[in-house]
């Protein structure tokens, strides 16, 4: 019997339901240790549903999918199955029941937020895969960036960025490509055909067997200027005083609040208002954008993407919280780094990689 099974189907009670109804990919890759029942490549939904009572599971899709998922897709607990032709609704082989649904449908109660709650937490297994994920997410990224030269397009480092992540099976979920002003311009900036000449931010959001990883890395054609520099390890002193702030046990809204307080200590004011600062993650790129009125607390074993932003600078990689404190997931051994102390703790975090004005 899986581990997370058994914690879904005693939280029924709490729940007050009968069932659930799983359709959502990041509770279906959590649930199965990795299943992914979609075919569009974004869709938040797949084409098939686990549907969970106290006492089994019963696996529902359509006729024509159901072959495939059973085929390919890991199921590491035992499943009953029912299929149903394409050209009818789920709603067709439901049973009657109190039941609740992490995805809109009519007579149903809405489970999403309990279900993020109820992943926190990362199994052996996953850390291991996310440790993988990661330093490959990252080796992607960087040997990109040191490829580097003046008049490619934005467009032509994300083509190099994706056709490498899906050779190693990993899809690049959040690419952004920033040439120069556009860096300070936009906080998400979808890449398009300006050309490179002296400044690159690279961001990818990547996930695979349904964990995320997310990392952002600089890059500076020549010297940057000495204020850039400053930036941004002003920038990794925030990054540093936030990590030390995610500790077990307390509250996701204390967290907000300590981050507003690491942008006030580097002279930063309201900057924080300026892009979000990210969150914690797993089985979605983040679970949650913390704010203010994030409920709940942090868990060790959870992986934690922060990913705070100056003008012009972000700092941003997934790390996971153990016992130890912030392991660094998204690291190769071959990017500059900022080193910033807290206490016994030294925390690395990456900085700009310079390249030569002219090859």
């Amino acid at each position: 019997m899986s581990e997370k099974l058994t914690r879904l189907q005693r939280a029924l009670a709490d729940w007050q339901l009968d069932a659930v109804l799983l359709t959502r990919r990041d509770n279906i890759a959590w649930l199965t240790e990795g299943a992914s029942y979609y075919v569009v490549e974004r869709a938040e939904t797949g084409v098939a549903s686990l549907l969970v009572t106290p006492y089994k599971v019963l696996l529902l899709a359509p006729e024509n999918e159901m072959p495939r998922i059973l085929a390919e897709e890991p199921l590491p607990f035992a499943c009953e199955t029912q299929s149903y032709p394409w050209f009818q609704s789920l709603n067709s082989v439901l049973p009657p029941g109190k039941l609740g649904s992490d995805t809109p449908l009519a007579e149903t109660a809405d489970i999403q937020q309990q279900m993020i709650v109820l992943r926190q937490g990362l199994n052996s297994s996953e850390q291991q895969r996310f440790r993988t994920l990661g330093r490959e997410a990252a080796q992607i990224v960087e040997d990109v960036a040191r490829q580097l030269r003046a008049g490619v397009t934005e467009w032509q480092v994300e083509a190099q960025i994706v056709a490498a992540c899906l050779a190693r099976g990993i899809r690049p979920m959040c690419t952004l490509v920033a040439a120069d002003e556009r860096i300070a311009a936009f906080k998400h900036p979808v890449p398009t055909a300006k050309i490179v000449r002296h400044q690159l931010l690279i961001t990818l959001g990547a996930e695979r067997h349904g964990l995320h990883v997310s990392l952002t890395r600089l890059v500076h054609i020549g010297e940057p200027a000495p204020a850039l520099r400053q930036r941004l390890q002003t920038l990794s002193q925030i990054h540093a005083d936030i990590l030390c702030a995610t500790q077990p046990g307390r509250s996701w809204s204390a967290v907000f609040n300590a981050i507003q307080n690491a942008y006030q200590q580097q002279g930063q004011g309201g900057a924080w208002r300026d892009h979000h600062q990210g969150g914690p993650a797993g089985y979605g790129c983040r679970d949650e954008i913390v704010t203010s009125e994030s409920q709940g607390e942090v868990r060790l074993n959870t992986a934690l993407a922060w990913n705070p932003t100056l003008s012009g600078v972000k700092s941003e990689d997934t790390f996971l919280l153990t016992s130890e404190g912030c392991e660094a997931l998204t690291r190769t051994a071959n990017w500059p780094l900022i080193s910033v102390r807290r206490g016994a703790s030294l925390l690395h975090f990456a900085d700009w990689l310079v390249l030569p004005a002219s090859s």
